[in-house]
């Protein structure tokens, strides 16, 4: 019974060692210490590969600007963390969007999709992350015809606004951006007009409504 007893305490301070020195390496990355915290996670992962939050930080880590490690390496971590943790939504958003981050990067058909059907998942899973719904919003705005919907994305731009107002305006802001740009102009005046009903008499938005040469009080787009 003794030594029983005293194997469970040896087990416990071991997790309790470990849980700390993932909580010490999560605290250097939210310093922005990153790379003290990269060699404090690779250590970790090292020893223990089944440890999802040092896999996701540790893909965090290395999506960093000079990082020195590739947006792939990044990936495949948060993959790892997203495999591990299925139902957690932040590690799933922050695979989808790396995997849109490398479809740019490699002008990859596989990785758009990928990070799309990832998105949907992670908004699945709690329809309250604007992170992601913002990510799936600009896929739809800017893939080409069959993937790419303007509806598609000025919908995920309304529920964002309908959670966030002042995060919304931005939404629809950047999708009047992105539309009139590709010259998608009734698009972008039904995103202007979305965004005048957040904040009436907004200059930003009144100019470009007569660069397209919508007026203001009409109807918006179904």
């Amino acid at each position: 019974m003794r030594l029983r007893l005293v194997a469970a305490f040896a087990c416990g301070l071991s997790v309790a060692r470990a849980q700390t020195a993932t909580e010490s390496a999560i605290g250097l990355y939210q310093a922005k210490y990153y790379s003290a915290a990269e060699a404090a996670l690779e250590k970790i992962v090292a020893a223990e590969p089944h440890n999802a939050a040092a896999c996701y930080y540790l893909g965090l880590s290395f999506r960093q600007p000079g990082s020195g490690q590739s947006l792939d390496q990044a990936a495949s971590w948060l993959e790892r963390a997203a495999g591990l943790e299925p139902g957690n939504a932040a590690y799933v958003a922050d695979y989808g969007e790396a995997c849109l981050l490398l479809a740019g990067q490699k002008r990859s058909l596989h990785y758009a999709l990928r990070g799309r059907d990832t998105l949907k998942r992670a908004i699945e899973l709690n329809p309250g992350h604007l992170n992601a719904r913002s990510s799936l919003m600009e896929f739809y705005a800017r893939a080409p015809w069959p993937w790419g919907s303007s509806g598609a994305a000025l919908d995920q731009a309304r529920e964002i606004a309908r959670r966030d107002p002042g995060r919304g305006l931005r939404a629809f802001l950047r999708l009047g951006q992105i539309f009139e740009k590709g010259g998608n102009r009734a698009a972008a005046g039904t995103a202007c007009k979305e965004a005048l009903k957040l904040d009436p008499g907004n200059a930003t938005v009144v100019a470009a409504l007569a660069r397209l040469g919508s007026q203001p009080g009409s109807p918006a787009e179904p």
